[in-house]
């Protein structure tokens, strides 16, 4: 017979395989121009090549497919950011590095980080959702710049929240508008003026 870990570990593949072909049916269709709100379940389940059962053996409601696949989409989105937090040694150029990848992810994941914004306007949990994700980053800038003010690196008078805040919430807003706004070819530049001022507001020159 096989193991229950065995079993476990089936079911959580299944799982995982299931939740990919649904974001991946969900991006195809936002990026075919459809709106997340005027999007059904059958459509959605259609697209991913599955039955509305199936869906609903996952997923409870819409809002929370759209906070599963967003989560899944944006590990990877915020996983070099959180690495440079991590990182007391990381420079100004590593930070820009990171910001420019940051930008490539969102212009991969736009359609769905778009979708987010709009649910998030008119639906609570979607909301908390995305700034708890945010927020979560912002407390981790915190955390790297108490250690900062520790050793010494940036002054003693640094209001430490109030910047976490600033550089995490800025840098979502302005890479959010310069993907939805600016062509590809100026990721670089945007990037290099985020860092700059990312950097300046933590004090670190």
């Amino acid at each position: 017979m096989p193991s229950v870990t065995r079993q476990r570990r089936g079911v959580a593949e299944r799982r995982a395989a299931v939740e990919r072909q649904v974001l991946e049916a969900v991006e195809r269709l936002l990026a075919g121009g459809e709106s997340f709100t005027s999007l059904g379940i059958q459509r959605i389940a259609e697209e991913a090549g599955m039955a509305r059962t199936t869906f609903y053996g996952h997923f409870r409601d819409k809002p929370t497919l759209l906070m599963r696949v967003t989560d899944n989409a944006t590990q990877d989105l915020f996983a070099d950011a959180n690495a440079w937090v991590r990182d007391d040694a990381s420079t100004r150029e590593q930070l820009e590095q990171t910001v420019f990848d940051l930008i490539r992810g969102y212009r991969e994941h736009q359609p769905l980080l778009r979708a987010v914004q709009e649910v998030a306007a008119y639906e609570p949990e979607v909301e908390a959702f995305w700034r708890a994700t945010v927020e979560g980053f912002a407390e981790g800038v915190r955390r790297r710049l108490e250690r900062d003010v520790k050793a010494g690196r940036v002054p003693e008078d640094l209001d430490t929240r109030t910047t976490a805040f600033w550089v995490a919430w800025g840098a979502e807003r302005t890479v959010a508008e310069h993907v939805a706004t600016r062509p590809p070819r100026e990721d670089r530049r945007a990037a290099a003026g985020i860092a700059a001022a990312s950097w300046a507001a933590m004090r670190r020159d």
